[in-house]
Parts: C-alpha cells; structure tokens; sequence
C-alpha cells in the first residue's frame, strides 16, 4: 500500500480502522471515549465494507480482549532489518 494512498484513507475512516490489503474491507475498532483500557477489558471490532451507496457497512462484530490480540500478534515474527 502506498503512504500516500493509506494516508488518504486513514483521514477518511480515522485511526481506530485498519485496511484489507485484498479488498476493500477494513476491521474497525471501537473508541468507546478513550483510548486507555483496563486488562481483560472487551474491546469491540466492527468488519465493514462500503455498500452499493458508498456508506459504511458493518458485516460483522467480534467482541475480543486486548490480551488476545497482543498474544496472537507476539506468535508473527517481526520482519528482519
């Protein structure tokens, strides 16, 4: 992805919202009022897409902890220098 392209897009979806490489889906995080969260608190993941309107469309919604999606982030390895 292009900076300038992802820099563009993250102005219009914010920074609580990560892109698909593949489609033009993206996962949304909730702000829920702050950014600072409590350990084991639920954190809320909203899968959206745009819809025939060009509006945001939630398809789904996972309900996960922090710690889980440290824990499975920790298990990539990090790309070599």
């Amino acid at each position: 992805m292009s900076g300038t392209w992802l820099t563009r897009w993250r102005e219009k979806r914010g920074d609580f919202a990560v892109p698909c490489v593949v489609s033009c889906r993206w996962l949304e995080f909730s702000q829920g009022g702050s950014t600072h969260i409590s350990e084991g608190e639920a954190i809320t993941i909203s899968v959206m897409t745009d819809g025939a309107d060009e509006q945001p469309r939630k398809l789904c919604e996972l309900i996960v902890t922090r710690e889980e999606i440290a824990r499975v982030l920790s298990l990539i390895e990090k790309p070599s220098v």
